[in-house]
């Protein structure tokens, strides 16, 4: 798929490529997709995530994500938990079994 943009980029999202295409390379790559896949975009989350929304690729510790209101953060948070036992696509199994959601206080965990 060609993009509208010239030379290399650097843009990890598939929807951020997609969305750089032209209306025949979108048209195509949804008529490219099977039922189940196109039925499964709208949830996966790595397809949808801005680039900065996206685990680094290097071994990591600690990962910060700077960022105003509506950045993103909680939703990248969520959804990295959510890769780590589910796997980050359908039928991949996750690497974590249990999983510890600490907050500021007693009420944040009823929320």
């Amino acid at each position: 798929m060609e993009t509208s943009t010239s030379g290399s980029s650097d843009v990890t999202s598939g929807a951020a490529l997609v969305a750089s295409a032209s209306v025949a390379d979108r048209k195509e790559f949804l008529r490219s997709l099977s039922g189940d896949h196109l039925r499964a975009l709208p949830y996966l989350f790595d397809f949808w995530a801005l680039d900065h929304q996206l685990a680094p690729k290097v071994d990591w510790r600690t990962w910060v994500i700077l960022g105003g209101c509506g950045a993103g953060k909680t939703r990248a948070g969520a959804a990295w938990v959510r890769s780590m036992v589910e796997g980050t696509r359908p039928r991949d199994g996750g690497v974590a079994k249990r999983v510890g959601l600490i907050g500021e206080t007693t009420a944040w965990a009823t929320v």
